[in-house]
């Protein structure tokens, strides 16, 4: 199976997860299907689909032509039949729960053609709790989406034990296609990669509030103004390319993450501690560290401006 092969595409679950991933899809040119137990449930993402897309236009993000043709695109069914024999990639987005999700694959691989490609929208779970049944064992993939899933544009492209090279680099050149940023998760992991990435920064904010280090207040300024701000140009390790952590004498390197090692596991405390006495930085060419960081900068200037300095009551 190739990409261009996949003309058909099938959402099961139509809920706050489902119709955003379906817009994902229906606005990039793919013929859709969702499909829910509800005729209410359907009508619902109908009518949030419909909303989004006005917005879009009203935001002059699309065009009215662009909206109208992503809604014509789309069908709803509560046939689950009907969906799989017209799809060639399908997402479940249903309730996040094990066995009502391996009910749903095993039913899917009955189902669908043999070439489709079954994917999940799961945030916590890993393949080998619900798709362990089904025969394409190579043809199961997750595709973890990030809410609103027609928004955010970082989608998740994570392996099963089994899953196929094929089907990984179909499911990366698809995300990519329909207009997503895919982040490949090479190894099963519950939580795949940016929920437990999440979830370690939930667990300090709750126990330093817990605590009374700060209000909830005060902790959710201090997220939004500088790890916020930051972030849509820099993740922890273009940060410590940028910082210039890479230029520190090697035994401050050393002592800076030593702090945490007590939490890692041996084998990625020495791997991290063999990266920290390298004198190279993760991305940028070390002769174009001045250039890069006024090019961060005049970004950083701009969103300083658009943010912060537009509005005088910014910090109410």
């Amino acid at each position: 199976m190739k990409l261009e092969d996949i003309k058909g595409v099938g959402i099961v679950g139509a809920g706050a997860m489902g119709f955003g991933i379906a817009i994902n899809f229906a606005l990039w040119g793919y013929p859709l299907i969702i499909s829910d137990i509800s005729e209410r449930a359907l009508q619902r993402a109908v009518a949030n689909i419909q909303y989004a897309m006005n917005m879009f236009v009203e935001e002059k993000l699309i065009s009215h032509r662009q909206a109208d043709e992503c809604i014509q695109r789309i069908k709803t069914t509560t046939n689950l039949v009907e969906l799989a024999a017209r799809s060639d990639f399908v997402t479940e987005a249903i309730i996040e729960r094990a066995e009502d999700k391996r009910e749903l694959f095993n039913k899917l691989d009955k189902m669908c053609p043999h070439h489709t490609i079954v994917a999940s929208n799961t945030s916590s779970l890993v393949l080998g709790d619900f798709a362990s049944d089904v025969s394409r064992q190579d043809k199961v993939v997750i595709t973890h989406y990030f809410s609103p899933a027609h928004i955010v544009p970082g989608v998740e492209v994570g392996k099963g034990y089994r899953t196929s090279e094929e089907t990984f680099d179909i499911t990366y050149d698809l995300m990519k296609k329909i207009r997503k940023v895919p982040i490949r998760v090479l190894k099963e992991r519950h939580g795949c990669l940016l929920s437990r990435i999440q979830r370690a920064m939930d667990r300090e904010v709750f126990q330093l509030w817990a605590e009374g280090v700060a209000t909830a207040d005060d902790i959710e300024l201090g997220i939004r103004s500088t790890f916020g701000f930051r972030m849509p140009n820099e993740g922890s390790m273009m940060h410590h390319d940028l910082s210039g952590i890479w230029r520190w004498p090697r035994d401050a390197r050393l002592a800076l993450w030593s702090r945490d090692e007590h939490e890692l596991s041996t084998e990625a405390a020495d791997i991290i501690r063999e990266r920290m006495v390298e004198d190279k930085p993760w991305f940028v060419d070390p002769n174009r560290l001045d250039d890069e960081i006024e090019k961060r900068d005049r970004t950083y200037v701009r969103r300083l401006k658009e943010l912060y300095w537009s509005k005088e009551d910014w910090l109410v």
